[in-house]
């Protein structure tokens, strides 16, 4: 059961875990309650797809912070024209690489990008960057699923032939309640992400992809989330935290605070890892190296069953 699901699951590893090891999370969740009293934006009301118009906010937002398109095995999805136009309205560039002379190529997926950072696009081009955004929320499990097993022709087909079923983006409701969330985070969070610093990993995998985080921004791990039920959903959200740091077992990604932007409210919530050690613990604050190691071996038996499962499908045993 990957980290998502098991933050979900009162039964899990990693909730059994938490509560023998960090019981004490609700003096975190409870400041970040009182937060979002002050929240600067309130979020459009929609009569369904909260969780898709977060994941597709979660995208554009990856491509705002970071300094080249990612993630590609997601975009690589996107036909050529469709492709270059997000990056284009994200404010990317084809640029050469150093004294190079032009490759020739028009394939987005074949092309050096840079930031360019005088590019205002339209309120067209930025619709029309959400909406792709939104059709590609349908391929997201699609693609996780085949990995990269599939040439990058075969899988813009399958973009073509999911979305000719309908596309999320013919969804009025939900583009323009994505439009008022991505409005939300240019008035009030992009300041904030950018703040933490210039590093920027989009779509992090841990532990051969048992875990995927949506983003850490300078050493500031994030998951963007979009709900109109904030204030019930945020324990959950600490605990989906807590689980990729503690995955994260050789410390790979730097990680000393752990945050959750609430989209809908235009408002990061931060807590210092240090802090959240030692007001969540029983007794001496523990050393996170110490309960990565021990999650780690509870977490054995399903880790190992996630990469037979991985490595079986890679190689089409099963």
């Amino acid at each position: 059961m990957p980290i998502e699901r098991q933050s979900r699951d009162p039964s899990s590893t990693l909730n059994r875990f938490l509560d023998k090891h960090l019981p004490h999370r609700v003096d975190i969740t409870a400041t970040w309650r009182t937060e979002l009293q002050a929240a600067p934006w309130t979020p459009l009301s929609v009569s369904h797809g909260a969780d898709d118009i977060g994941c597709a906010l979660e995208m554009r937002i990856g491509l705002d912070v970071a300094t080249r398109p990612a993630p590609w095995p997601l975009l690589s999805y996107l036909p050529i024209e469709d492709c270059a136009a997000l990056l284009s309205a994200a404010g990317f560039e084809h640029t050469c690489v150093g004294s190079l002379p032009p490759s020739g190529t028009s394939d987005p997926m074949l092309m050096h990008w840079s930031r360019d950072h005088e590019h205002q696009p339209s309120s067209q081009d930025i619709r029309r960057a959400l909406a792709t955004c939104l059709d590609l929320v349908e391929l997201q499990k699609f693609a996780h699923k085949r990995g990269d097993t599939i040439a990058v022709d075969e899988r813009r087909s399958w973009f073509i032939a999911i979305v000719e079923q309908g596309r999320l983006s013919s969804n009025t409701e939900m583009l323009d309640a994505l439009l008022h969330a991505w409005t939300g985070y240019l008035e009030h969070g992009r300041r904030v992400l950018r703040a933490l610093g210039e590093r920027a990993i989009i779509a992090p995998e841990l532990a051969g992809g048992f875990g995927i985080a949506d983003l850490v921004v300078g050493s500031t791990l994030i998951e963007i989330k979009m709900s109109a039920g904030v204030e019930k959903n945020i324990d959950q959200w600490l605990r989906q935290l807590l689980g990729y740091l503690l995955l994260d077992r050789h410390n790979a990604l730097g990680v000393d605070t752990v945050a959750v932007y609430a989209a809908g409210q235009g408002l990061l919530l931060t807590r210092p890892v240090a802090e959240v050690l030692k007001s969540a613990s029983v007794g001496p604050t523990p050393q996170l190296t110490t309960l990565r190691e021990e999650f780690a071996v509870e977490l054995r038996r399903e880790l190992d069953a996630f990469e037979a499962r991985r490595q079986r499908k890679r190689y089409s045993l099963s």
